[in-house]
């Protein structure tokens, strides 16, 4: 009885357990066949990320932009759009926020307020990146995911637009921008890391997208919009505002994941192709199943993958390209609707039973 309602109650994150543990094994045993040390491989893999300071670290740093491109999707699909524009909008952001720290203001503006402004600037510009395929969307019927993968490009080349003709440094002999000013960037929080105080600003942007979806008015349209449209025109929300605010607050928190990430761990922008970080939002975003609360722990999860996966590429003869395989195991088995579905309804009928025989 007690089991069934178990079952019944948490089948949802059930299944994203099982998910994890099944692709993690896979991953491990797919080890088993392209390694000639497996068994070091694994180790390494597993353990890696815990051998120093550092490499601990290293998980929480990837988990940061992580976690802004992942609440900005986490927006976009509460609010019903498959709008991909956080990862351009990640991109650009840090670009137009590079150019302006190194090339265009003045280095003197004080400590605090430089980044404040800047991390403000890169908000507005990953605004404005998801205020377009949602007005495309809303006006003209758009489809705002053929839409948003084609502009995601125009982006990319838009940031390295900027980067070769406004900031590049012809000094050094890589494709790069000057460097950033001093009082421009993130403090680093621990000596020997690159942990910087941008892990506060994706704390609060953590905190802000809880309570926006979950205690605000507009966060309960978005949420009513994202659920059923029909039914949100019936009772007088305002579907068009609703999927047009939900779409911008979204491309903010890229914008401001881009802008935090370059203040906080780059000395110039040297960003020539998409960063991905956009596209593992989605994946973390629908792996905590649009759960503000959950996408923390999904993010230091993907981030420890990718970080194991880069430590075993560098000390062992596995390219670290295989995390995608682990990745893209979960992904399907929580894509696929029917995955342990039979536990779910065995738990129902056995719990029906129970219930109709207490009565």
């Amino acid at each position: 009885m007690k089991t069934s309602k178990f079952i019944v109650k948490y089948f949802d994150l059930i299944r994203i357990i099982s998910a994890v543990i099944i692709g993690f094994l896979l991953a491990l045993v797919f080890l088993f066949f392209v390694s000639d040390d497996p068994l070091n491989a694994i180790k390494t893999f597993i353990l890696g990320p815990f051998a120093s300071k550092r490499r601990f670290f290293n998980v929480i740093e990837l988990a940061i932009p992580l976690l802004f491109t992942s609440l900005g999707m986490c927006f976009m699909l509460k609010v019903g759009e498959f709008n991909l524009i956080v990862e351009g909008g990640f991109m650009l952001s840090g670009a137009v926020v590079a150019w302006l720290a190194s090339t265009a203001l003045p280095p003197g503006i004080p400590p605090v307020i430089f980044p404040a402004l800047l991390i403000v600037v890169g908000a507005l510009v990953g605004m404005a990146c998801g205020l377009i395929p949602a007005l495309l969307n809303i006006k003209w019927k758009a489809n705002v995911v053929v839409v948003t993968i084609m502009l995601n490009y125009v982006l990319t080349f838009a940031s390295t637009y900027i980067l070769r003709y406004w900031m590049r440094d012809t000094s050094v002999t890589y494709l790069g921008s000057h460097k950033l000013a001093q009082n421009a960037k993130l403090h680093t929080l621990l000596r020997g890391t690159d942990l910087h105080t941008g892990i506060f600003i994706a704390i609060a942007a953590v905190l802000f997208t809880w309570w926006f979806l979950n205690r605000t008015t507009k966060g309960f349209e978005i949420r009513v919009t994202g659920n059923n449209r029909s039914f949100a025109k019936y009772v007088g929300i305002n579907v068009a505002s609703s999927m047009l605010l939900a779409q911008m607050i979204g491309g903010a928190l890229a914008g401001v994941g881009g802008a935090v990430e370059i203040l906080g761990k780059y000395d110039r922008f040297l960003w020539v192709n998409q960063t991905g970080y956009g596209f593992t939002g989605l994946m973390i975003s629908v792996l905590a199943l649009n759960q503000p609360a959950a996408i923390p722990f999904v993010a230091l999860l993907f981030a420890y993958l990718q970080i194991g996966a880069n430590i075993v590429g560098t000390t062992t003869d596995v390219p670290s390209e295989f995390v995608m395989v682990i990745q893209a195991i979960i992904i399907l088995l929580v894509a696929a609707t029917l995955f342990m579905e039979s536990l779910r309804k065995r738990a129902v009928i056995k719990l029906s039973k129970v219930e109709g025989e207490v009565k």
